[in-house]
């Protein structure tokens, strides 16, 4: 059996994965996803699973990758208004579920990006920097994507828009049934951008 670097755990990358994956499960939560929530095919044996996320105060994307297109299950998590520590709380707490019951290889979000609306951006922020805590407790990698790197991996285009996006993503991937709404629509978006990039790596170190 490979012997394991353990001060590659929890390190955040950008763009280029590692080749040693860490399979950590963390303790269970109770918190289950309230909207948007869609399974889709079977797991492939021979895939990491990576997992997707598009934080937000009010609604947090979660999307599980098998390979570079299946998508395994999708979700949105909603927040309802009230103090922010509760509402991080029960974010954490659904991310710690989910760990437990999947124990992804890696995880992949974007980069922080701060647009006009200030208010927002603060939101996600603070989402994400809950998220990236628990996911470093719990010995999952870390890969960060700037917006326009996952709109190219994707379209070929860095300025596309979320429908081009959407799009492009139901002509490439199998999707699971139903609708799903743009928070998890984005986190499978970041979920297939990473599992492109490790090809794209992978390719080029052969």
């Amino acid at each position: 059996m490979k012997s394991i670097d353990r001060s590659q755990v929890g390190r955040i990358h950008s763009g280029r994965p590692p080749d040693v994956h860490f399979q950590t499960p963390p303790s269970r939560g109770e918190e289950k996803p309230q909207v948007g929530f869609r399974k889709g095919g079977p797991q492939s044996s021979l895939s990491p699973l990576i997992l997707g996320i598009d934080p937000g105060l009010a609604g947090t994307g979660f999307a599980l990758l098998s390979g570079p297109s299946t998508v395994l299950s999708s979700n949105t998590l909603v927040t309802i208004p009230g103090p922010d520590g509760a509402r991080l709380l029960k974010i954490t707490r659904h991310l710690r579920a989910l760990l437990a019951e999947h124990s992804p290889a890696e995880a992949s979000l974007e980069e922080l990006f701060m647009g006009r609306n200030a208010t927002s951006a603060i939101g996600v922020a603070q989402a994400r920097g809950a998220i990236l805590a628990v996911l470093e407790e719990c010995g999952v990698p870390v890969f960060e994507y700037k917006p326009a790197q996952v709109k190219i991996v994707l379209t070929g285009y860095g300025k596309a828009d979320k429908e081009q996006i959407a799009r492009m993503l139901a002509a490439q991937v199998k999707l699971p049934d139903g609708k799903l709404d743009n928070h998890a629509l984005d986190a499978i978006a970041i979920a297939v951008c990473h599992a492109r990039s490790r090809q794209f790596s992978r390719a080029a170190i052969r």
